[in-house]
């Protein structure tokens, strides 16, 4: 039980010195100086923000006297879990800040580089939706294979439905939803795919709060689900081999399991297949949007 409350940054194992974590973890001075974290994305709304992270980095409440001390730098992008906001918008720029933070020159005091730290409130979600948009741009990825890159290190990571459809057309623009300024004249144009899915997203804002409730209802049941689903994956392979390294006889007694979340899984991916197909008729301008 100890454990499970003791505030610890995740390291994304493939970016070395990229973290994430809930609000909490995110104001665990001890873990900042650590990990020397030099800078912190935060995506929470105002009444999210723990004081004490707000101690920690803006208040000057870490030690003054330690030699590898310092507050780091804080980039706040206030954005609610909800499938209707538009976090495409912020990718860009929160993708580039990322990166210039790890390629800061600020080594800690015995040598320890410098690290960002991606968090929300739970580290699920909205957190994780950075990240994967980071690695999907970073190792030129399609947002599978950087949703499964960033469940390597937190198998939790599960971004809502509207995000994960974001992230998509994340993939489809090439990680750039704005035409290249040297084919506009200088003008910012949306890309198509980004274009249409506002138009999806404001229409159906504009049909009244009972269309817009079911929908942040139905985003919020399939999140549940799906993270249900990677916490009793993770459980059973828990239970399977308690701690150690899998043998062949793990996976045999994991058959009978394996076999319902085989058909979770084959529902899944012909979910996924409907919306890569959704996606593709959105690039080629068959979904209308303007």
């Amino acid at each position: 039980m100890d454990k499970l409350k003791t505030p610890v940054l995740v390291p994304i194992k493939a970016v070395p010195d990229l973290f994430i974590a809930d609000r909490f973890a995110a104001s665990s001075k001890q873990q900042l100086q650590v990990h020397n974290i030099v800078r912190i994305l935060s995506v929470l709304q105002p009444h999210e923000t723990s004081r004490s992270l707000n101690s920690v980095v803006t208040e000057g409440g870490a030690d003054q006297d330690a030699p590898n001390d310092r507050r780091p730098e804080i980039k706040t992008i206030d954005l609610n879990d909800d499938p209707l906001e538009d976090i495409l918008q912020h990718l860009q720029e929160a993708c580039d800040w990322i990166q210039n933070g790890l390629d800061s020159q600020e080594l800690g005091a015995d040598r320890t580089r410098p690290g960002v730290l991606v968090h929300c409130r739970q580290g699920i979600s909205r957190s994780g939706s950075f990240i994967v948009a980071f690695l999907m741009r970073k190792n030129n990825l399609s947002y599978a294979s950087g949703l499964n890159l960033a469940r390597e290190s937190r198998p939790q990571i599960t971004p809502n439905n509207g995000f994960e459809k974001q992230l998509r057309i994340w993939e489809f623009c090439k990680y750039e939803i704005y035409v290249p300024a040297s084919e506009t004249g200088g003008e910012r144009k949306e890309k198509p795919p980004y274009k249409a899915w506002k138009a999806e997203r404001d229409n159906l804002l504009s049909k009244g709060e009972e269309d817009v409730n079911r929908a942040r209802f139905s985003s919020l049941a399939d999140m549940a689900a799906r993270f249900g689903w990677r916490r009793q994956d993770v459980v059973d392979g828990e239970e399977r081999t308690n701690g150690r390294e899998p043998r062949n006889e793990d996976h045999e007694e994991g058959l009978g399991k394996g076999l319902g979340q085989y058909k979770r899984k084959e529902a899944w991916e012909r979910v996924q297949m409907m919306e890569k197909e959704w996606n593709e008729r959105l690039v080629k301008g068959q979904v209308g949007g303007g």
